[in-house]
């Protein structure tokens, strides 16, 4: 039987893999490593994910008596954690070669030769429409990552097959305790109401936008659309960082410890072109990374990850390590979309950055926003059916009509290898969203439309952020007061982006 010092040795165990995994992490997407190793942290600690360590664990989970209620969480949050780092660990070899694939491997597009990572942000600034498909095609032929993601979908079911699981999506739903199914079809029933109004809108926007059919429009069209009815000129890369820290400043959310939360905005040729926040040590050493531009998008995602830092910099260092780490993705999801949906906000916009005409801007937010959804929507549906028991068919087919059938947009089939071979992801930013709208009409009744600028407000997230991730979403939702985690409260909310 698993004693109280084993499981202290596991807790070591795991804040060190921790510590070391996700400053190999930081170090690489940062550009500060040409390469990215984390093999040799998988092999350093393959004792502690191994399936004899996880039937010890379990074990001992089971042998615990419900009175001692504290213990068990703790248990059960180390078996779950030590299982999804054996999955991980197997296809570990496979996500290094994935990145050096999208490191090395260039294509040649009118005369230049163009670093794939490069490709989204051409997508973004190409104005002819054939040439962004085109693009997009030879995007797509030249990652040469299928038959990779297809070893690394195959390498995640054996491992879930060993572990006596039907499938890796089975895997994933013991690890999460999300019933992906039931999700999906909550979803499916209030996007389906919606589906008239959207596509509508949509077109319509597009067709204004872009001088082009609907039916002609593709998912390499989006970025562009956003970008023409952005407004680069009200969020300038030179506010970016004084703008995120007035938020903090004014709502009164910034750590205690100055140096807890480090933004690094520095430009270094190899840096990921991605926002991220990676916790490297919760909550002293939380790492913010994004290359700053000109507009809109760049303001949304340092407030994402602004939510996420602030998050784990706030969490109690007195948890035990499995609640600092481990818990319900949909936590700090929703934190980041908490402050990441303030550019959306009327008074926000007035009040930072005297932004007081934004109706057209929030009327394509709230579209954007809605596709966001819808398209989680359909990554969850994919992820589902290339992870479930049975195989598909025909992978690329299936992914191109799933995708379109949420979006609207055409999906390139051969696309499918770019999706995160863990799709299910996307059930946590789902989840987040609607915690996000919960919260966010909780903290409006509470402390009013500027809550963002209320102290009380501040002191409220700050007590909830401290428990880490030692709570669901939905208990603490309950926690709360707020009820069970109900998507109609989302649906409510897009619905009204669709009357703006």
């Amino acid at each position: 039987m698993t004693g109280a010092m084993q499981i202290e040795s596991y807790r070591k165990q795991l804040e060190e893999f921790e510590r070391r995994l996700n400053q190999e992490l930081y170090l690489y997407y940062s550009g500060q490593k040409k390469r990215l190793e984390i093999q040799t942290i998988y092999s350093d600690y393959s004792g502690l994910f191994s399936v004899e360590s996880i039937r010890e664990v379990e074990a001992e989970h089971k042998n615990t008596g419900e009175f001692y209620s504290s213990r068990r969480m703790s248990l059960k949050k180390i078996y779950e954690f030590l299982i999804d780092q054996h999955l991980d660990s197997g296809t570990a070899q496979m996500m290094q070669e994935n990145e050096r694939v999208e490191a090395d491997r260039t294509l040649v597009w009118e005369g230049k030769e163009i670093p794939l990572s490069q490709v989204p942000a051409c997508l973004r600034d190409e104005a002819d429409a054939i040439k962004r498909r085109k693009l997009n095609e030879r995007y797509a032929q030249s990652s040469g990552k299928a038959d990779l993601k297809q070893k690394t979908i195959a390498q995640l079911h054996a491992a879930a097959l060993n572990l006596g699981f039907k499938s890796y999506a089975d895997a994933r739903t013991h690890i999460s305790g999300i019933d992906y199914v039931k999700l999906l079809n909550s979803f499916d029933e209030i996007l389906g109401r919606q589906e008239d109004g959207y596509l509508e809108k949509l077109r319509v926007s597009f067709e204004t936008t872009l001088g082009f059919p609907f039916r002609e429009a593709g998912s390499w069209d989006v970025a562009y659309w956003w970008k023409k009815n952005d407004k680069k000129h009200v969020f300038p890369a030179a506010n970016l960082t004084s703008v995120i820290q007035s938020t903090a400043v004014e709502l009164g959310i910034q750590p205690e410890r100055t140096d807890a939360v480090q933004f690094d905005l520095e430009r270094r040729g190899r840096k990921h072109p991605r926002p991220f926040c990676i916790p490297v040590s919760i909550p002293h050493d939380i790492k913010v990374v994004m290359l700053p531009e000109d507009g809109s998008r760049h303001y949304a995602a340092l407030l994402h990850e602004a939510g996420h830092a602030y998050h784990f910099a706030w969490t109690s260092p007195s948890l035990p390590v499995e609640h600092r780490i481990w818990g319900d993705r949909a936590l700090s999801e929703a934190y980041a979309f908490l402050l990441e949906n303030l550019i959306l906000d009327t008074q926000w916009l007035a009040r930072m950055l005297a932004f007081t005409k934004s109706k057209g801007f929030l009327h394509v937010g709230a579209l954007h926003r809605i596709f966001l959804v819808r398209r989680h929507a359909g990554k969850l549906c994919f992820a589902m059916r290339l992870c479930g028991k049975e195989p598909c068919d025909n992978v690329a087919h299936e992914y191109a009509e799933t995708m379109k059938k949420y979006t609207g947009l055409q999906h390139n089939p051969e696309s499918w290898p770019d999706e995160p071979a863990d799709g299910f992801v996307s059930a946590d930013y789902l989840r987040g969203w609607i915690l996000e709208s919960m919260l966010r009409e909780y903290l409006r009744s509470k402390y009013g439309n500027t809550w963002f600028m209320n102290r009380s407000a501040a002191g409220f997230l700050k007590e909830i952020w401290e428990t880490g991730l030692l709570y669901r979403a939905d208990e603490l939702c309950r926690e709360i007061g707020m009820g069970d985690l109900d998507p109609q409260v989302l649906a409510d909310e897009l619905s009204e982006g669709l009357r703006s």
